[in-house]
């Protein structure tokens, strides 16, 4: 082999290796900490903290999947402090993930989660490291199971069931987690919490949901802006696949997704062509997510 040979595969390999690199990465985060609640703000801890949470999110990979740099998936977490005592913070964590709707620039809203018994220990300039074999600190414990909750979510959006080996692993952190006793991953009597969360989604009696999920996402939004009046039909579908979904097996996860979604589906049923089983829509909606009639009476036909 000759050194013009050598030098050609030299030079693919080099530009090569980067690339592969950058498709590993699952997630474009944005971490946000919010001091303005503390009497006192220490401005460099926070910050340092802001940015340690940022390199853990995208640059670990975090499944074997390869991710094209566009393939991504956006999602914000802003953590609002209310205490902190040395190392000690106490937080409410705020969760949201989008998801791109196919030949359109709009992105939709997959996850809009708020989480208010967020208690870690931090300490500025010491590596933040995640083990998926054991639970070792709350911080990035907490942060990986919302990351495989987030992953669930965008892979059932696109294949019904193609979450759950995510699913999996964020009910493996809580199990881990509760045998802890960590804050933040009790079984209480609170109508959120994140073992239940991942145990409903689970759940073999809530397979509705992710055919739903599936349906609402890449039968209806996915199919908008070529046949919005067929598109609007088929999340009118998954509206009513998701009656068939138990309230006392299956309310956190109706819940969260009305968070996320209702008022998109005010916008979707507000304008453009009305599907012929419209009319349907209200009903169904007052049955789901009678929690928000205030957005539902919206809707104009």
């Amino acid at each position: 082999m000759n050194w013009k040979n050598i030098y050609s595969i030299l030079l693919a390999f080099w530009f090569w290796l980067p690339l592969t690199g950058v498709q590993a990465q699952e997630f474009k985060a944005t971490v946000t900490v919010d001091a303005s609640a503390l009497p006192t703000s220490n401005l460099p801890v926070f910050k340092t903290l802001e940015k340690d949470l940022t390199t853990l999110i995208n640059k670990r990979h975090w499944t074997k999947k390869i991710f094209r740099p566009e393939e991504r998936i956006e999602c914000n977490f802003y953590i609002v402090l209310h205490k902190v005592e040395g190392n000690n913070y106490e937080a409410e964590l705020n969760v949201s993930a989008y998801r791109p709707v196919y030949n359109s620039t709009y992105k939709t809203l997959t996850l809009s989660v708020s989480d208010k018994n967020f208690k870690f220990s931090y300490q500025q300039y010491q590596p933040l490291e995640y083990n998926e074999f054991s639970f070792d600190s709350n911080l990035t414990g907490t942060i990986a199971y919302y990351l495989y909750m987030i992953l669930g979510y965008d892979f059932d959006s696109f294949k019904t069931g193609a979450g759950k080996p995510y699913f999996e692993q964020a009910q493996k952190i809580a199990e881990m987690a509760s045998g802890t006793g960590a804050p933040g991953w009790e079984h209480s009597g609170k109508f959120f919490s994140r073992i239940n969360w991942v145990n409903q989604i689970l759940d073999p009696q809530n397979t509705q949901f992710h055919n739903a999920f599936y349906t609402y996402h890449r039968l209806g939004l996915d199919q908008m802006a070529d046949k919005p009046r067929e598109a609007k039909t088929q999340i009118i579908h998954a509206l009513q696949q998701m009656t068939k979904l138990s309230s006392s097996r299956a309310g956190l996860l109706l819940r969260l997704f009305f968070d996320a979604k209702a008022d998109e589906i005010v916008q979707i049923f507000s304008e453009g062509p009305v599907p012929a089983n419209q009319k349907l829509l209200k009903n169904l909606l007052m049955e789901l997510a009678p929690f928000y009639q205030y957005k539902w009476e919206k809707i104009r036909y």
